[in-house]
């Protein structure tokens, strides 16, 4: 959203909470290719770094490596903000010119935006028209960052020897690497969930338009730390359980499983472990959804798009699927990429195609032009 520079020679970076990810694309005519590809995870003593100076300055160490590493000679990226990090508002305008929507959204933006106009960074895009009580209107979607949070990010990649040319936020990237891989489907709601380590985020997509971002406190750190109780054990072994048994129990093996699970049935001792947890997380996608479906646009979500680290948890489609009675799907951000055999590791991309959907959407949004 917020654009600093204009290029078409760029990287979609994905700095996460636990993770870096980094894709590079090249386009041919039509076809995109993919020609760079990375995945580092973020120490958990990094992650739990309290000094900010010292954080930026570990995790710029591993961007700077990635980009070594893997190959990678151009400095300039496309990046992004977790949703908590920025302000994401709906609003409708009085219908008017582009020239006079630029001279008055500073102005229009004080009333939804919390915080003084002079202290964010702030931007925005025309949704669409649309016709209320007799009047036509703009919907227009406003995005504002607190300056303090966008030049921290910047000091980052600063330290990283990198150029930042457009930020993006999370979500907007999601529905932009959705939208190149699914196209519109017409006719449907589509529900964007991405589960990542430190927050759940929804998107809620008609037409390729996201009406409605929230983000949930509900997200793969929490059932990290529900494993770490369950079996105490460290955090970093709670996370390897996590990845290397996590199950998640749908209502069939609700079912089969009539005894209390053993010491030694680890998977389905972790399925018990984030009971409550899942039950938080399903009651505030309803909430989501029906305020959606009651309040926003009147229309009912007819698909969900499933991904992030999370999204890898044996059953949780099926679960997600069951407990909001709608269909779930992996979202498979390398879809109509083509990816040569003999560059990549193909069991590596389709195992962890998942995590990849925010910077193969950061990418797209630079144009990928050119290697």
């Amino acid at each position: 959203m917020f654009n600093i520079f204009k290029t078409n020679n760029l990287v979609g970076l994905d700095i996460g909470s636990s993770s870096v990810k980094v894709v590079q694309l090249k386009r041919t005519g039509e076809q995109l290719s993919l020609i760079n590809l990375a995945l580092e995870e973020i120490p958990l003593e990094v992650q739990e770094e309290a000094d900010a100076d010292v954080k930026n300055d570990l995790v710029a160490d591993i961007v700077k490596k990635m980009f070594k590493e893997h190959n990678i000679h151009t400095k300039d990226v496309v990046t992004s903000l977790p949703g908590d990090d920025a302000i994401v508002r709906y609003v409708k305008l009085p219908f008017m010119s582009d020239e006079e929507l630029k001279n008055v959204i500073s102005y229009e933006a004080e009333q939804y935006i919390p915080l003084a106009i002079d202290q964010v960074v702030l931007d925005f895009d025309r949704l669409g028209e649309i016709e209320e009580d007799g009047q036509k209107k703009l919907e227009i979607l406003l995005v504002a960052a607190k300056e303090e949070i966008v030049d921290r990010h910047l000091d980052l990649l600063k330290r990283a020897g990198l150029n930042p040319m457009v930020i993006d936020v999370d979500s907007f990237a999601l529905s932009n690497a959705f939208e190149r891989n699914y196209g519109h489907l017409e006719g449907e709601t589509i529900s964007l969930v991405h589960m990542g380590a430190k927050l759940t985020t929804i998107n809620i997509l008609e037409e390729g338009v996201s009406h409605l971002t929230r983000d949930i406190q509900v997200a793969g750190n929490n059932f990290t730390r529900e494993i770490q109780r369950e079996f105490g054990v460290s955090l970093a072994e709670a996370d390897e359980l996590k990845r290397l048994q996590g199950k998640v129990l749908t209502e069939t093996e609700d079912i089969m499983q009539i005894e209390v699970p053993t010491k030694e049935d680890q998977s389905a001792r972790v399925g018990e472990s984030l009971n409550s947890l899942l039950n938080k997380l399903i009651a505030e996608i309803r909430r989501s959804f029906s305020y959606y479906e009651s309040s926003i646009r009147k229309k009912t979500v007819t698909r969900i798009v499933l991904s992030g680290g999370s999204a890898q948890l044996k059953n949780m489609d099926k679960y997600l699927a069951e407990k909001l009675n709608v269909p779930v799907e992996l979202n498979d951000p390398f879809k109509v990429l083509q990816i040569s055999e003999k560059l990549f590791d193909l069991d590596f991309i389709h195992a962890n195609a998942h995590r990849f959907n925010v910077s193969v959407g950061l990418a797209l949004r630079g144009g990928a032009d050119n290697p």
